[in-house]
């Protein structure tokens, strides 16, 4: 999933606000992944991480702090001094 590309169910990309990561937002269903989380993913392709969510808003809402549910990002900002 991590590649530059487009993928299967991309709805929006673009850099974090707050650590300059990049950040899609896409629909699970595309990829046939689970959904027991939610069928609405957000995920940072420098770091990997994923966040499910129930609805397309709020994986829109989380996409750009991703300091807030990717431990890749969360890192960066502790070793900058955040």
């Amino acid at each position: 999933m991590t590649n530059m590309s487009r993928i299967a169910g991309e709805k929006q990309r673009h850099r974090s606000r707050e650590t300059g990561t990049v950040v899609i937002v896409f629909d699970g269903r595309a990829q046939d992944l689970d959904e027991d989380g939610g069928r609405w993913y957000t995920e940072c392709l420098d770091h990997g991480d994923v966040a499910t969510h129930a609805t397309l808003a709020l994986a829109r809402w989380h996409a750009p702090f991703s300091n807030g549910w990717c431990s890749g990002c969360q890192h960066k900002e502790e070793e900058e001094g955040r």
